[in-house]
């Protein structure tokens, strides 16, 4: 389905102090023009699967049944997994070494764009 582009408001999010006062910065439209299709302003959601490969400590004697049970199933919070996770990606500056991303799916496909943010 092909949805029709925002519209470039008074107060549209694309003008910037660094251009022009009537114009998206990112797509150079006017005010009270659509966006173009490829300006980085008009968003759209999704669903992102972010992937972390870190080393952990676990008993020696888990077997992988075990040690995914206890990360997934028992009352392991998944949230330990966050504080770790940036506790490696502040030893190594960040976690570009370790990470992924990938697209689950598209939640909303609707051209969307917000109102101005003030630089003030």
């Amino acid at each position: 389905m092909t949805h029709a582009m925002p519209t470039v408001l008074v107060d549209d999010d694309g003008i910037r102090p660094a251009g022009k006062p009537d114009e998206c910065f990112y797509c150079q439209r006017k005010v009270g023009e659509q966006h173009q299709p490829d300006c980085v302003i008009v968003t759209k959601r999704v669903r992102i699967r972010y992937s972390f490969t870190i080393e952990e400590t676990v008993p020696h004697h888990w077997t992988k049944e075990q040690i995914e049970f206890h990360r997934n199933y028992s009352t392991w919070c998944a949230d330990n997994a966050i504080d770790r996770i940036s506790e490696v990606a502040n030893e190594h500056g960040c976690s570009c070494g370790f990470a992924t991303a990938e697209l689950v799916d598209v939640v909303d496909d609707t051209p969307t764009r917000k109102r101005h943010i003030s630089f003030k």
